[in-house]
C-alpha cells in the first residue's frame, strides 16, 4: 500500500512539473487590449520617430544582438511575479514605446506591454514576433 501511495505521489509531482514547463512554451495571444501589435517592418520607421524600444530578453541575449536603440529592461523585470518596474518608462504617458522579447512565446514583453497600458501609457506597441522575427528579416542588429 505504501508503495502505491509513493508511486502516485511521484507521478503527481512529475505531472505538475510538466504542466508548468508546457506553459512557458505557449504562444502569446495575437492581440493585446490597448496595445498595437507591430511587425519588424512596422517598427523600422518608428525607430526614427524618437520612441523608446524595450528589450525584455536576458542581458546576455541583448549583448549578443538587439534592435538598434533598444534599451535592455531585463534588470527591471521580475520574472517570478511577471512584473515590470514601470518607473523606467518615464513620466510622459503619450510617448511611443515598443516592447519585445525572443519571439511569439516571449511572455515578458507581453506582460510588460500590458502593464504599461495599465499604468496609463497611451502609445504602447508590442513586437510579438520579437527579436527572432527582427533577425530573420535581415534588419540591422546592434551589439
Amino acid at each position: 500500500m505504501r508503495w502505491v501511495i509513493s508511486t502516485l505521489l511521484v507521478v503527481c509531482v512529475l505531472a505538475v512539473g510538466a504542466v508548468g514547463q508546457a506553459t512557458a512554451d505557449d504562444e502569446t495571444p495575437t492581440h493585446l487590449e490597448g496595445v498595437r501589435v507591430v511587425t519588424p517592418e512596422q517598427l523600422r520607421p518608428l525607430l526614427n520617430q524618437g520612441g523608446k524600444v524595450y528589450d525584455l530578453r536576458k542581458k546576455a541575449s541583448y549583448a549578443d544582438g538587439h534592435v538598434p536603440g533598444a534599451i535592455s529592461a531585463a534588470q527591471h523585470y521580475d520574472s517570478e511575479r511577471n512584473t515590470l518596474d514601470t518607473s523606467i518608462l518615464g513620466p510622459d504617458r503619450s510617448e511611443s514605446m515598443v516592447f519585445y522579447s525572443h519571439g511569439s512565446t516571449g511572455w515578458k514583453s507581453y506582460y510588460a506591454a500590458q502593464q504599461a497600458v495599465e499604468a496609463g501609457y497611451k502609445n504602447v506597441m508590442w513586437m510579438r514576433g520579437g527579436y527572432a522575427d527582427w533577425a530573420a528579416g535581415a534588419h540591422p542588429i546592434a551589439r
